[in-house]
């Protein structure tokens, strides 16, 4: 099974499989439009998409520290036997046990963008993972359920490829770095 990547229009606010299709067009209406919705303008996705991940050089986990170093061609086994693969662009989706079984692709597939965001956001290109509170419970959710796999508890403190992570006040997972930022 061959995985297609999606990613967000924000003209649109819709799903597109053509990165093309992330640029903004009209950038005055645009941060209009997302101001009027308290959100920041978003860095240019086009742009973050290109950036290959900054990734660890191994693989490496440590449960003791509750930390875990993911590297370009990681695989990692959830749900239904899918299996998430770590490339310098992204996290792929391969396998599955069943293939009319659309519900556990469908989670693996958010494990899989949840975990590219992370990963993004943990290298630093990336610092924006959602823009509405359900885009955030579905991240949060992703990125719990991808740890659990790993091993991770994400109910204290962990940290991603050197970069630490914890919840916030709303329930968020929140880098260290955006924590000292907002603190500046």
């Amino acid at each position: 099974m061959q995985s297609i990547s999606s990613y967000i229009n924000p003209n649109t606010r819709g799903l597109t499989s053509n990165y093309k299709n992330t640029a903004i067009k009209d950038k005055e209406t645009y941060n209009e439009a997302m101001s009027q919705h308290l959100l920041n303008p978003v860095e240019d996705l086009v742009q973050v998409l290109k950036t290959p991940i900054k990734l660890a050089k191994s693989s490496s986990l440590s449960r003791q520290n509750n930390s875990v170093n993911i590297a370009e061609g990681q695989r990692i086994r959830v749900n239904g036997g899918h299996v998430l693969t770590i490339t310098a662009h992204g996290v792929e989706v391969s396998g599955g046990d069943n293939p009319y079984d659309t519900q556990s692709y469908v989670k693996a597939q958010r494990m899989a963008d949840a975990l590219a965001s992370m990963l993004r956001n943990a290298g630093g290109t990336m610092t924006t993972v959602a823009h509405s509170k359900e885009e955030y419970a579905r991240y949060t959710e992703g990125i719990t359920d991808v740890m659990s796999y790993l091993g991770i508890d994400t109910s204290k403190d962990f940290t991603v490829n050197g970069m630490k992570y914890s919840k916030n006040k709303d329930g968020w997972y929140e880098s260290e770095a955006n924590r000292d930022a907002q603190a500046a």
